[in-house]
Parts: C-alpha cells; sequence; structure tokens
C-alpha cells in the first residue's frame, strides 16, 4: 500500500472517531468517556503528524535515519 493511501486510512479513522464522540454526546455517555475518546484522537492526530514529518524528512534526507529519527524524536516532544 502506498503512504499516500496509509495516511488516507488514518484521517479516515480519526474521523469515524470524531463522528463516535458526537454520537456519544447524543446519547448523554459520561463525560470521562467522551474524553477518554478525545484523549485517543489527540494521540491518533499526533501520531498521524509525525508519520507526515517521517514521510517529508526522508524526502529531503534520504539515507541519513539517524538524523531522520533525531529530529521526529525532538518534534514528538512538542
Amino acid at each position: 500500500m502506498s503512504k499516500s493511501v496509509l495516511i488516507h486510512q488514518r484521517i479516515n479513522r480519526i474521523s469515524g472517531q470524531l463522528k463516535g464522540i458526537d454520537n456519544m454526546i447524543t446519547q448523554g455517555r459520561e463525560c470521562k468517556d467522551i474524553l477518554l475518546q478525545i484523549n485517543a484522537i489527540k494521540a491518533a492526530i499526533n501520531n498521524l503528524g509525525l508519520e507526515l514529518a517521517k514521510g517529508e524528512l526522508c524526502k529531503v534526507a534520504p539515507g541519513d535515519s539517524k538524523t531522520v529519527n533525531q529530529i521526529l524524536t525532538e518534534v514528538s516532544r512538542l
């Protein structure tokens, strides 16, 4: 599968999670359950960002995996 397809799959998964939260609110679910799902979405978005950054870094620094990993480590701390 291409990188683009994998990115779109992640985006679709996040979109589904957001729709799930909307349904949870409509159903009057517990706040803690909704907050748990929000945290899951935040993590998914952060991971999506890291994947996008990794793809771009690999384009500009091909073959330099050490530098790419160092930059990704720093970005993940933000």
